[in-house]
């Protein structure tokens, strides 16, 4: 059996030292935990946008993988820390809305409230709930601590409401969720709303899209085009550029399909 895998997922970036802090607790719980970055480059305080990179990644871990994920404006307030656990993977963070594809997507044996101090830090301060609870809670979960023993349990946790397209007559409706590092605009329209149909015209904002290609190469140079992308939803995107400067969209612009 190899070593215990801890992910990081937050909004700290890379320049204060925050991310430092969060490994140095785990590594002194568990030397030997392997600690993994995601990704500290969220936008800060964008809850869904962690939701959204956490329901990408997760599942390609080894079973048993924990991933702590910390997108935590609430910090401070009466919000929950949560530790959740599905059938092949266990989750740590903060109960605003983080976990919801998880909650989605995985089947879910237990949600556990935080409250047992002898797992965090002596001294908590309350903006930095990371360093001080949720890092040393991961790493006592790679030690082999019992789910039960980090608090009472809880039926469940807050959701975000993620937008779902709508279908009117011919017409599909959407809108952005996601825009990732490259400018790809990422819809919340699945592949399979796609599947065995003829697509007329997709219209973004104002803009409208020729086809959906198979990829960002088969994309015409300086052409705005349509794919499906590795997270399984229609993209925006241009090869080799930034979909999002050309159109100048952001997260909630509607995204119109319409078949024939």
């Amino acid at each position: 059996m190899g070593k215990p895998i801890i992910t990081l997922t937050t909004d700290f970036g890379t320049k204060d030292g925050y991310v430092g802090a969060v490994k140095g607790v785990i590594k002194r719980v568990n030397p030997v935990a392997e600690v993994l970055d995601i990704t500290h480059q969220i936008e800060p305080f964008d809850v869904l946008g962690a939701a959204f990179a956490l329901r990408n990644f997760y599942s390609y871990f080894p079973q048993g993988s924990i991933h702590l994920v910390v997108v935590d404006p609430g910090v401070g307030s009466q919000r929950q820390p949560l530790l959740i656990r599905s059938e092949d993977f266990l989750f740590v963070g903060p109960d605003n809305g983080v976990f919801s594809f998880v909650y989605q997507n995985e089947r879910i044996t237990e949600i556990i409230v935080l409250s047992k101090g002898k797992y965090f830090l002596a001294e908590l301060s309350s903006t930095f709930h990371a360093r001080d609870i949720f890092a040393p809670v991961a790493a006592y979960l790679s030690l082999g601590v019992d789910a039960k023993e980090f608090g009472n349990t809880a039926k469940e946790c807050l959701k975000l409401k993620i937008p779902e397209p709508k279908s009117l007559k011919k017409d599909v409706f959407g809108e952005i969720i996601h825009i990732d590092g490259f400018g790809n605009l990422v819809t919340n329209i699945g592949a399979e709303l796609l599947q065995n149909k003829k697509v007329v015209r997709i219209v973004v904002g104002k803009r409208q899209v020729k086809r959906i290609a198979r990829s960002y190469f088969d994309i015409p140079e300086k052409e705005v085009g349509a794919l499906v992308g590795s997270s399984g939803f229609l993209e925006i995107a241009i090869d080799q550029g930034s979909a999002q400067e050309i159109l100048k969209s952001k997260i909630g612009t509607i995204v119109r399909i319409t078949f024939k």
